[in-house]
């Protein structure tokens, strides 16, 4: 079975969010199902919709480990598939039944093999096949082509009959379907079709963490861009959430203190609300973030700042290389333009020659204003370059920088983690 990276996460330790709360009321929901709440045939099908870079993947290992450390859940099963790693694969069956045969051994299991194996070879029977095969078995009635057809409804039920025995009594079989919408339109909308048809038996719920925006897309890519991917998707969804999103302030706190002394001068003056409210502006997911904030911890702690006291006016300058990070990270190409003498320069909220860069880029009024001084030749100027590094920035770093955006370039590009 294939490794989760994020198994060893427990809500009592990693739940910076506090989505504890959203997982134990699903999960309530899912005990209840075929009891409390009646359905056609008990089997439930979940997605958890959220963006790409959110923290689905934690969540997973959190909600799994909740459930295998919770009496009341003791007799429940948890599987975890990860769809993209197994994206390569033409036949999307073999390899969820792969992961599915971690759950157990024993007779029960080795019946699910055989059937799997039916199965497999059943769905690789296409219609031509069966035609040509049965017309050489016929013997004129038409029987030997029906034959065909009962034989692959039969493989479907008695993979069906196998799977709902894995399922432990009093309890449910909890399958957890992470990134699909990574994946190959192909094999995603496959793996769709395989669980609807073959593998919605009662007992078994099937979690999808994905973005549904996301795999809209995919559907209409194997069905054409006039499908109602939207209907589409309803089909196989009983029940569709939103996962809350996250407080930007305390994720920023969970990385920078992580990294950083509790009593360091950032958090006496609170530097994690300027953090969090640049990242919002420019509307980052969790992953972008993260990134960044690795990126400014290496560049803080790599330089003498990080050494003294944290001095009020450290905290415009830091702020200062934070927003070129973001920019250079998220728009290089108007990284590029400001540092590159392209005519990014600030005359009131425009920018001659170029949009609105005060409102679309700026997240901080300090940021504006210190473009807004530099504007002009002054951010290349060598003559005067010193002077405004000395006033404005840290000229301990990068200190054989000329210029204030050589200066700039030259502290990111020094600090910058590898991969940037």
């Amino acid at each position: 079975m294939s490794k989760f990276l994020y198994s060893h996460m427990t809500f009592e330790k990693d739940d910076v969010f506090n989505r504890k709360p959203f997982v134990e009321s699903i999960t309530k929901l899912i005990s209840e199902w075929g009891k409390e709440i009646f359905s056609e045939n008990d089997a439930l099908s979940i997605s958890i919709d959220s963006p790409w870079g959110t923290g689905k993947s934690s969540l997973i290992g959190m909600w799994s480990n909740y459930i295998d450390d919770s009496p009341k859940y003791s007799s429940y099963k948890v599987v975890y598939y990860n769809a993209w790693q197994n994206n390569y694969f033409d036949d999307a069956l073999r390899p969820l039944v792969y992961e599915l045969q971690g759950i157990d051994e024993g007779t029960k299991m080795d019946g699910f093999r055989r059937r799997s194996i039916e199965l497999a070879q059943a769905l690789e029977i296409s219609d031509s096949n069966i035609l040509k095969l049965m017309a050489t078995r016929s013997h004129g009635d038409g029987n030997g082509y029906f034959d065909g057809f009962r034989k692959i409804n039969q493989a479907c039920e008695n993979f069906a009959g196998s799977l709902e025995k894995l399922v432990p009594a009093k309890g449910k079989l909890l399958v957890f379907v992470d990134e699909l919408d990574r994946c190959r339109p192909n094999f995603a909308v496959s793996t769709l079709e395989l669980i609807r048809h073959y593998m919605r038996v009662p007992g078994v719920v099937f979690i999808f963490t994905v973005d549904l925006a996301q795999l809209t897309h995919l559907v209409k890519t194997v069905y054409g861009f006039d499908t109602d991917a939207w209907g589409y998707l309803r089909r196989f969804f009983n029940i569709s959430f939103k996962m809350p999103m996250p407080a930007t302030g305390k994720y920023v706190d969970s990385i920078l203190y992580k990294s950083i002394n509790n009593n360091d001068g950032l958090k006496q003056v609170q530097f994690t609300k300027h953090m969090a409210k640049m990242y919002e502006f420019f509307e980052l997911p969790i992953r972008d973030i993260e990134k960044i904030t690795t990126n400014f911890i290496i560049f803080y702690s790599m330089n003498k700042v990080a050494q003294d006291p944290l001095k009020p006016k450290n905290l415009l300058r830091l702020t200062i290389y934070l927003y070129f990070m973001i920019i250079k990270y998220k728009h290089p190409d108007v990284y590029n333009g400001i540092m590159g003498k392209e005519g990014y320069h600030i005359e009131g909220d425009l920018v001659a020659g170029k949009y609105v860069l005060a409102r679309k880029y700026c997240g901080q009024g300090e940021v504006k204003d210190l473009l807004r001084t530099l504007q002009g030749s002054k951010l290349w100027d060598e003559e005067t370059g010193e002077k405004y590094i000395a006033e404005y920035l840290l000229p301990e770093i990068a200190p054989g920088a000329a210029s204030v955006g050589a200066h700039i370039k030259d502290a990111i590009a020094l600090f910058a983690e590898v991969g940037w």
